[in-house]
């Protein structure tokens, strides 16, 4: 849990809150403690790649 909240974060600072309350969204809750713990890898992954495109 703590790695994912890191890592969003991270994100939101660098400018992508929007694409994480997406990706939360996605997953069906609006705040990261309401993630069920078998959902973190796959919201790991999918808030890592985040800025990395291109």
């Amino acid at each position: 849990m703590e790695d994912v909240r890191a890592v969003c974060a991270d994100k939101s600072r660098s400018g992508f809150t929007a694409e994480v309350k997406e990706i939360l969204s996605k997953h069906g809750v609006e705040k990261l403690s309401e993630v069920n713990p078998a959902e973190y890898k796959a919201l790991l992954a999918e808030v890592e790649v985040l800025g990395n495109a291109g």
